[in-house]
């Protein structure tokens, strides 16, 4: 049995960034994330070990926000920038550091163009580092369906890349 202070609640910024990526809006991210914590606190006596914790969480935050998209009825919307804080590097000129954030801000713009299964996968794989098989658990679906929707997720990244000289790969 796991603990929930110890093995759940380090897990919150996780499920918070899988629902802020989806949802767009961090109001409505921390609403996710604070439910998933509920739904988890009700199911923690199920739970066996902190590896299904995470992937329970996963899911839940995952299928929350999906069905938080569906009942809005609204399209994706582009991730603002009022939830990232940023400490000021100094190792950096300030021409370097625009030309850092300008490609974030790319990279982001590009990864929000993607229809959300595929953002959802980019996000769980690339930036959370999660397994084929993790992701795969999360999202109900086969490792090859994972690796086949990353895979055509990186090609539509690429040619959305190859298509702006500035950042090209």
């Amino acid at each position: 049995m796991i603990d929930f202070t110890k093995d759940v609640m380090p897990l919150k910024d996780k499920f918070y960034r899988l629902a802020l990526r989806l949802l767009q809006n961090n109001a409505e991210a921390q609403d996710i994330t604070q439910e998933t914590l509920i739904r988890l606190w009700i199911r923690v006596s199920q739970i066996d070990a902190a590896e299904d914790a995470e992937a329970l969480g996963l899911t839940i935050s995952h299928n929350l926000a999906l069905d938080a998209l569906k009942r809005a009825g609204r399209n994706y919307e582009q991730i603002g920038n009022q939830h990232e804080n940023f400490a000021p590097d100094h190792s950096q000129t300030p021409i370097d550091a625009l030309a850092a954030t300008d490609r974030r801000n790319f990279v982001r713009q590009l990864i929000d163009s993607l229809p959300p299964k595929q953002r959802t996968i980019v996000q769980l794989r690339d930036i959370e580092g999660k397994s084929y098989r993790d992701i795969a658990r999360v999202l109900q679906m086969s490792e090859e369906q994972v690796k086949v929707t990353l895979f055509r997720a990186r090609q539509a990244l690429k040619k959305s890349c190859s298509n702006n000289e500035d950042y090209e790969i």
